[in-house]
Parts: structure tokens; C-alpha cells; sequence
């Protein structure tokens, strides 16, 4: 059993690297998605803002559901039908139609929700209590490995082969994936045991009013979800537009910030796990970083310093690895048959914070964008010490 769970790890670790592949990748793609507005006759501002955002929209509203069918009907069946879903969507977005390409990208973002809830599942129903930070900073990891590659060398792949051979070589791995998912994976869910879709669903309701619930997302919300918007969106058009950065340049010092997550995320999961053996006072930390990163770049912007701006980027890398304790605080306290459906509440809140952040860049610019920031800092802050509790072993 051991050996399957690690195996099927492993399947959902790869799928959780393409999803993050496909949530920042538009994070580089400033002169292509230029070029669809031109081509399609709309504005580039707007295209820009909501070509990345429609990911990050539907990802939150199918936290509404992906959870709850997961905990109810399993890993094996939904994981595959949403991963063959991503293929199909991937493929739709190389229509030559606007329709086409936004309908596709907000299908992918759609059932890219289930890897993570899923892979929380597997976690929470196949291995201890002080193995949840380390699997979360696996796939985080897993993620930023991707999103290193979604930078520079995703640049200097689009200006080799261009958009179309992108497109089918992500289909193409979603369903490489699906298959392994449904070939490796055996949970069939909550139904085994007698528990309803409906009374899995009832369990979202409820921890809407919990307000640990709102407390831990609002903090993922505060440092990851502010460095995503900023890796995933805006942060291109604030490097080249108020430094004057080239598209490789941008790439580098986006790489740069994935790199600093990268490094700092399975350090975090091990000192929560297995050695400090705590959550809340590491989640805390991540929101100050978070804040004191964004102040950073203020400063950068105002006085024009590269080298204020860079040394900010991997410290609000930092902040998003030190986040890596808040899916566990999520889950802990509510029992493995629901850890999927706490998950899409945590997931939610999150991805509907990062959305908005990555709207609003267009119409109050880099610097108010900065400090909007800078606030959802601080409010997660106040709600993690406020009212977030300690879960490990809880």
C-alpha cells in the first residue's frame, strides 16, 4: 500500500507541474497575447488582465463542487475526467476564434482545480499527520519547477516554435496523465462508506462560518496569493514598462522569483513537520515577509533601483514558500473523508483573492496595485493571529 501511495504521489505530482505550467505561463506571454488583440480587434490592456485571470476565476468557482466530488466519488474517477477535460480545453484554445480562446482557457482553469484537492486527499488518506507540510512543499515545488520553466525557457521556446506547438505539447501531457491517474489510482471516495455527494457538500456550508476556515486561506491570500497575481499577470508589465526590461529580462527576474520559491518551500515543510512542529507561527512569518516584500517594491518603483526590486522578488519568494503550511492548516482540523472539500474552501477564497489582484493592475497601474498589496499583507496578517488556530496534530 505504501508503495502505490508513493507511486500515485508521484502521478499527481507531474499532474500539479502542468497545472502550474498553465497558471503562470501567461506570465511571459505579454507579445503573444498582444498579438491575439491585434488580431482579434480588442483591447491589448484588457486582454492582458483577463487572458490570466479567466484561469484563476473558473479555477475558484470550481471549488464550489471539485472538492466535494472528490471526497464523495474519489481521486481515480474525477482526477481522470477533469485531466482529460484540460486536454481538450488546451487543444480549443488553438481555434482560431476569441470565443474559442478564452473558453478554452477558463475550461483548463476549471479542471485544473481537481489536482490539488486531490493530491490533499491522497495525502491526508495514505500518509501521518507530520507528512503534510513536506507533500505540500513537494508540490509547490513540483509547481515552481514548472512555473521556472513556464520563464525564460517557455520565451525562448514561444519565439523557436510559437503558441500552436505549446498548446498541443500541454494537451498532449494532459492526457498522458489522465491515463496514469486513472490506471494508478484506487480511491473511490466517501460513497464506500455510505456519504453522500450531498452530505459532503453540506460540509462547505459549514466551514464558511468557521473562521479558522477564513483566517488560513486569507493568509494564503495575503503572500501567495499576492505573489502569484504579480508572477502570473501584472509583474511583466511592471518590470518592462517601469524599468525598461526587454521580454528575456522580464523572464529572468520572474525566474528569479520562482527560483527563491522553489528553494525556500521543502525546507519549510520539513522544519513544520519535523522539527519545530508547528503551522500557525510559520504562516504569520509568510505574511510579514509578504508585506515587507511589497513595500520593497514600492521603494524600487519610486526610486527606479534594480537592485532594490530584485532583492524584493526573492524575498516575496520567500513569504510564498513559508505560505506552504497554510493547505495543511486548512484540512487538519476536519477529518480525511472531507480533507478534499476543506481544500476547495481554502482554494476558493484563495484563487478568488488572486484573480481580482491580477484585474485591477489595468485600471489603478503597477504602483496603487503595489500597495493594494501591500494591504491585503497586512489584513491577512491580523486575521492569522486573530483567528487561525495551531493544527498539526489538533
Amino acid at each position: 500500500m505504501r508503495r502505490k501511495a508513493l507511486i500515485l504521489l508521484v502521478v499527481m505530482l507531474a499532474a500539479y507541474g502542468l497545472v502550474y505550467f498553465h497558471r503562470v505561463m501567461a506570465g511571459i506571454m505579454k507579445d503573444e497575447i498582444e498579438g491575439f488583440a491585434s488580431y482579434y480587434k480588442v483591447n491589448p490592456e484588457y486582454l492582458l488582465a483577463f487572458f490570466p485571470s479567466a484561469y484563476f476565476y473558473a479555477y475558484a468557482l470550481a471549488q464550489l463542487f471539485m472538492g466535494s466530488l472528490v471526497d464523495a466519488y474519489g481521486v481515480r474517477r474525477v482526477g481522470a475526467l477533469m485531466l482529460g477535460l484540460m486536454g481538450l480545453s488546451t487543444a480549443l484554445m488553438m481555434l482560431p476564434s476569441p470565443l474559442a480562446l478564452i473558453t478554452g482557457r477558463t475550461l483548463v482553469g476549471l479542471s485544473a482545480a481537481v489536482v490539488f484537492v486531490g493530491t490533499q486527499r491522497v495525502a491526508s488518506l495514505y500518509f501521518p499527520p507530520t507528512s503534510q507540510a513536506i507533500i505540500t512543499s513537494l508540490l509547490l515545488m513540483t509547481g515552481n519547477i514548472s512555473a521556472l520553466l513556464a520563464t525564460y525557457p517557455l520565451r525562448l521556446f514561444l519565439t523557436i516554435y510559437g503558441v500552436a506547438a505549446l498548446l498541443s505539447l500541454l494537451a498532449l501531457i494532459a492526457f498522458a496523465v489522465m491515463t496514469l491517474v486513472y490506471l494508478l489510482a484506487w480511491d473511490v471516495g466517501a460513497v464506500r462508506k455510505g456519504l453522500g455527494l450531498k452530505e459532503v457538500w453540506k460540509k462547505l456550508g459549514h466551514l464558511s462560518r468557521e473562521k479558522h476556515a477564513w483566517a488560513t486561506a486569507l493568509g494564503a491570500v495575503a503572500s501567495y496569493g499576492t505573489g502569484t497575481a504579480f508572477q502570473a499577470a501584472w509583474g511583466q508589465d511592471l518590470i518592462s514598462r517601469v524599468f525598461g526590461f526587454d521580454k528575456y529580462t522580464v523572464s529572468i527576474y520572474l525566474m528569479i522569483l520562482a527560483l527563491s520559491f522553489t528553494i525556500t518551500a521543502p525546507v519549510v515543510g520539513v522544519v513544520s513537520d519535523r522539527v519545530i512542529g508547528r503551522r500557525k507561527p510559520v504562516l504569520v512569518a509568510s505574511n510579514i515577509a509578504s508585506a515587507i516584500s511589497w513595500v520593497a517594491i514600492i521603494l524600487s518603483i519610486l526610486f527606479h533601483s534594480n537592485a532594490m526590486l530584485l532583492s524584493s522578488l526573492v524575498l516575496l519568494g520567500v513569504s510564498m514558500g513559508l505560505h506552504i503550511v497554510a493547505p495543511p492548516m486548512a484540512k487538519e482540523p476536519y477529518g480525511a473523508d472531507y480533507s478534499a472539500t476543506a481544500t476547495s474552501f481554502f482554494n476558493l477564497v484563495l484563487f478568488t483573492g488572486i484573480a481580482f489582484l491580477q484585474s485591477t493592475e489595468p485600471f489603478i497601474g503597477s504602483l496603487f496595485n503595489s500597495l493594494l498589496s501591500v494591504v491585503v499583507s497586512a489584513i491577512g496578517l491580523i486575521m492569522v493571529l486573530a483567528w487561525s488556530r495551531e493544527t498539526l496534530n489538533s
